[in-house]
C-alpha cells in the first residue's frame, strides 16, 4: 500500500499517562482520537477542515470507521501517526491512517468513510470538487474496505449506561465519534471478555446524539466465535439506533 507522498501527512505523539489502561498501553478508543486529530490537522492544512464548510453551509460527518491494532503502544511511548485522504464514490470520501513506533514498525490502521453534510437540510450532498480534487486517487486501502452494512440488534435487550453531558460534544454540538467507542469497548462486556483488550472495531455511525440523550447499549457474542461481538447503540429508548459495530477481542 502506497500513497503520493504529497498526499502524505505525519503527526509525531507520545502516549500520556491518562491515556492507558492498567496494562499501561493505550486502548484501541484513544488510538481512534489519534487518528482523528491527525485527520483535523491535515484537513486544516488542505483548507477542508470542518471550520472551513461551515463557512459554506456543510459539515463532516462520519459515516464508518474501520481500526486494526497489531500491538498497543506503551506509556511515554514516541509513536507517528501518518494519514492521507482518497478519492470516493462522489458521495463518500476515505481516509487511510497508519500508526508506527518510534523504528517504524506498524502498530495499527485505520480506514474512514466520510461524507459532507448540508447543515440546514440535514442530507448528505454531493462532495465538492475542491475536495475531490485534492485526493489520492486509488481503491486501494491499509484495509479491506467494509461495504455491508452492519446489523443492528433488538433494542428491547439494551442497558441504559450513560447520559450524554457537555464534555461528550464536538464542533457540531454532536458526540464525538471516539465517545460512541468509548462506550461500545467499556460497558456491559459478557465475563470471558473484561481480561481482553477490543483489537478490532468497524463502526457505522446512523444518527446524531446530542446533550441529555440517554444511551442503551445491547452487545451479543458472535454464534461463531467468542472472540468478537455485534453491538448496537441507541438513544432514548430501545428504537432510535445511533450506532451499529462489530469488535474483535485478544
Amino acid at each position: 500500500m502506497s500513497a503520493k507522498q504529497e498526499y502524505k501527512y505525519s503527526v509525531p505523539y507520545k502516549v500520556r499517562s491518562y491515556e492507558v489502561d492498567h496494562l499501561q498501553e493505550a486502548s484501541i478508543s484513544t488510538i481512534c482520537d489519534y487518528f482523528q486529530e491527525a485527520a483535523g490537522l491535515h484537513a486544516q492544512e488542505l483548507h477542508f477542515d470542518i471550520s472551513d464548510l461551515q463557512e459554506k453551509g456543510l459539515t463532516w460527518i462520519l459515516y464508518k470507521l474501520q481500526v486494526k491494532v497489531h500491538e498497543f503502544p506503551k506509556r511515554w511511548e514516541s509513536i507517528k501517526v501518518t494519514t492521507w485522504p482518497s478519492t470516493g464514490d462522489g458521495i463518500r470520501a476515505y481516509r487511510d491512517y497508519e500508526l508506527f513506533d518510534k523504528e517504524g514498525k506498524l502498530l495499527a490502521a485505520g480506514l474512514s468513510q466520510w461524507m459532507v453534510l448540508d447543515i440546514q437540510k440535514k442530507r448528505p450532498v454531493k462532495m465538492p470538487e475542491e475536495l475531490m480534487s485534492k485526493r489520492f486517487a486509488t481503491d486501494k486501502h491499509v484495509l479491506d474496505l467494509h461495504k455491508k452494512n452492519l446489523p443492528k440488534l433488538d433494542g428491547q435487550d439494551s442497558e441504559l449506561i450513560t447520559t450524554v453531558s457537555l464534555n461528550d460534544l464536538d464542533m457540531n454540538r454532536h458526540v464525538n465519534n471516539v465517545r460512541y467507542i468509548d462506550w461500545i469497548t467499556g460497558y456491559n462486556l459478557p465475563d470471558h471478555l473484561r481480561d481482553k483488550k477490543c483489537t478490532e472495531i468497524v463502526i457505522q455511525y446512523v444518527s446524531e446524539t446530542k446533550n441529555g440523550d440517554k444511551i442503551f447499549l445491547f452487545g451479543e457474542t458472535d454464534k461463531n466465535t467468542d472472540k468478537e461481538m455485534n453491538h448496537s447503540l441507541f438513544k432514548n429508548g430501545a428504537d432510535r439506533v445511533i450506532a451499529n459495530a462489530r469488535t474483535r477481542w485478544a
